[in-house]
C-alpha cells in the first residue's frame, strides 16, 4: 500500500469521528479486509472504543484466523495481543478457552516471539477466572522464554499475582538461585510489603549489592513501604555513601526527602557535609536546597 493510500484510509477513519455509527462500519470493514497492520490496528482501536458487544464476533474471527498459522499470519502475536486487550471491557466467561490458549502460545521467529501475547492472555484471563489465572501466572513467572528486554510474560505474571495478594511465588522468585530478569525481580520485590519482618534482612542481603538498577529500585521501594523497612536505615545510608549508581542515588535522595523522615533527613545532611564525589554532592545539595525553599513555614 502506498503512503498516500494509507494516509487516505487513516484520515477517513479519523474524520468519521463525528458519525460514530459510520465510523464503526468503516472500521469494521477495514479490520476485516485490509492487510496493512497500521490500518488494521487503527480500525481495531475504533472498535475497542465502542465497547459494543455486538462487535465482538469481528475481532474474535480475526483472532481465530491468525491463530491457525500465527507465525505466518501474525508474527510475534502483535495483532492477537491487541485483539485481546481490545476485548478486555467485553470479556465473558466463554472467552476462557481463547485466553488460556493465548497464555500458553509459544511461537518462534528469530527466537521465541509471543511473550506479549501470553501476557495479554493472562491479564484478561484474570478478569474472568482469578483462580485459573493464578495458576497460569505461577507458571509464567518462571517462563523460560521471558524477554530480557520487556520482562514479558513474567512481568505481567508478577502483577497478576500481586493483585491477588499471592506473594509466596514472588518471594520464591526473589530468593531463587540462578539468573533473574531485572524487571521481574524488581516488581517482585516491590510487591513484598506484607513479607514477615524476620525475612526482610535476607532479602536485603540477597540483593543489596546488585548492580541491576531496576532490581535495586524494587528493593528500595520495598524498604520504603514495608512496616519494618526502617530497620534497614543503616543499609540505605551505607548504599548512599558508597554507590556510584547515580540514577538510583538521585531517586533515593528525592524519595527520602519526600518522606520527611527526620532521622533520614539528618543522615542526608551529614552525607552532604562529608561527600567528596562532586556529582553526588551536587545531587544532595540541590535536593536539600529545593526542599529548604519549598518546605512549609511554621
Amino acid at each position: 500500500m502506498s503512503s498516500s493510500a494509507l494516509a487516505s484510509k487513516l484520515d477517513r477513519l479519523r474524520d468519521l469521528g463525528d458519525s460514530p455509527e459510520k465510523q464503526a462500519e468503516y472500521a469494521e470493514r477495514l479490520f476485516r479486509t485490509d492487510k496493512n497492520p497500521d490500518v488494521v490496528r487503527a480500525a481495531l482501536d475504533v472498535l475497542a472504543r465502542r465497547e459494543d458487544r455486538r462487535l465482538r464476533p469481528v475481532p474474535l474471527a480475526k483472532y481465530a484466523y491468525c491463530d491457525q498459522n500465527g507465525v505466518r499470519r501474525d508474527p510475534g502475536g502483535t495483532l492477537r495481543a491487541a485483539i485481546i486487550h481490545a476485548l478486555r471491557p467485553l470479556v465473558v466467561p466463554e472467552d476462557t478457552r481463547l485466553l488460556e490458549r493465548a497464555a500458553t502460545t509459544v511461537e518462534f521467529l528469530f527466537g521465541e516471539a509471543a511473550g506479549d501475547l501470553r501476557a495479554a492472555g493472562l491479564l484478561v484471563l484474570n478478569e474472568v477466572d482469578h483462580t485459573l489465572a493464578g495458576y497460569h501466572a505461577v507458571r509464567l513467572l518462571t517462563d523460560e522464554h521471558t524477554s530480557i528486554m520487556s520482562g514479558e510474560p513474567a512481568l505481567t505474571a508478577v502483577r497478576v499475582l500481586a493483585s491477588q495478594g499471592q506473594t509466596l511465588p514472588l518471594y520464591a522468585y526473589a530468593m531463587r538461585d540462578g539468573p533473574m530478569v531485572g524487571d521481574v525481580l524488581g516488581e517482585s520485590l516491590r510487591n513484598l510489603t506484607t513479607l514477615p519482618a524476620s525475612l526482610l534482612p535476607a532479602v536485603v542481603a540477597r540483593h543489596g549489592e546488585s548492580e541491576d538498577e531496576i532490581a535495586l529500585l524494587g528493593l528500595f521501594d520495598l524498604l520504603l513501604e514495608h512496616p519494618a523497612g526502617g530497620e534497614s536505615a543503616a543499609f540505605i545510608v551505607e548504599f548512599l555513601r558508597t554507590t556510584t549508581l547515580y540514577n538510583i542515588y538521585r531517586y533515593m535522595v528525592s524519595t527520602l526527602l519526600t518522606s520527611r523522615d527526620e532521622a533520614m533527613l539528618r543522615e542526608l545532611r551529614a552525607l552532604a557535609d562529608l561527600e567528596r564525589n562532586p556529582r553526588k554532592r551536587e545531587i544532595l545539595r540541590d535536593a536539600l536546597g529545593l526542599r529548604s525553599s519549598t518546605a512549609p513555614k511554621d
